[in-house]
């Protein structure tokens, strides 16, 4: 996950928006606000991070047989029949 992405930005800013809203008003030093949000930066991004990689790319759909066969060449006449590789040392059925 990117650091700077609007998802771990935003999570960030959710996470010390107390902080912020506190200098926007006056009641806490900006530095110190701004210091809590780099350090919510920080714990979002290795928390998202984390999440991202659990959860992974999703699969690749899968192809239906008729999107197989049409690709192997059926509507050309040929045999629509899967061919597979066959592990070293066996031998083909005649």
């Amino acid at each position: 996950m990117n650091l700077l992405s609007p998802l771990v930005l935003g999570a960030a800013g959710v996470c010390a928006s107390p902080a912020l809203y506190q200098a926007l008003t006056g009641g806490m030093p900006m530095e110190v606000a701004m210091s809590r949000y780099l350090v919510a930066l920080g714990i979002c991004w290795v928390a998202l991070s984390v999440v991202a990689a659990m959860i992974g790319e999703p699969p690749a759909p899968v192809r239906q047989a008729a999107d197989r066969g049409a690709d192997r060449g059926v509507d050309r006449g040929e045999d629509p029949t899967l061919e597979m590789e066959r592990p070293p040392g066996v031998p083909a059925e005649q």
